[in-house]
């Protein structure tokens, strides 16, 4: 369970991430199963709510590929579509953070800034 504060601090990193890379449209916390801890966005309204139990259940994917194809623990899932990207990657064993752009060429900057906060986040967490 994730206290109070540390999802008062997790918000607070979002608004900051949503600052720091204009390119990113919404980012959401949530836990490995499937439960939503912190959400912020532009002001395109997204239904993120649904979005944490998708997001950990392609995390879990991910890591049950990589470890049958021996190739170490799912860093990060990209889902390409027509109208922009969604990034998936683990903060920790039991969080994930989520990041979409409608941005098509903004995937390098989707990943650097998802990242550094992923980092951030993970030691956030008390």
């Amino acid at each position: 369970m994730v206290s109070t504060q540390t999802i008062q601090n997790f918000e607070g990193r979002l608004i900051q991430l949503l600052s720091d890379c204009h390119a990113i449209d919404a980012c959401v916390v949530a836990t490995a199963d499937g439960h939503f801890c912190a959400m912020k966005q532009r002001s395109t309204k997204y239904p993120l709510e649904r979005l944490a139990t998708m997001g950990s259940t392609l995390m879990s994917l991910g890591d049950t590929i990589t470890a049958e194809l021996q190739m170490g623990l799912c860093d990060n899932i990209i889902s390409e579509n027509k109208n922009g990207i969604v990034a998936f990657m683990h903060i920790n064993n039991d969080l994930v953070l989520i990041t979409l752009t409608i941005q098509k060429n903004a995937l390098g900057m989707l990943l650097s800034h998802s990242r550094r906060c992923a980092e951030e986040l993970s030691k956030m967490i008390v």
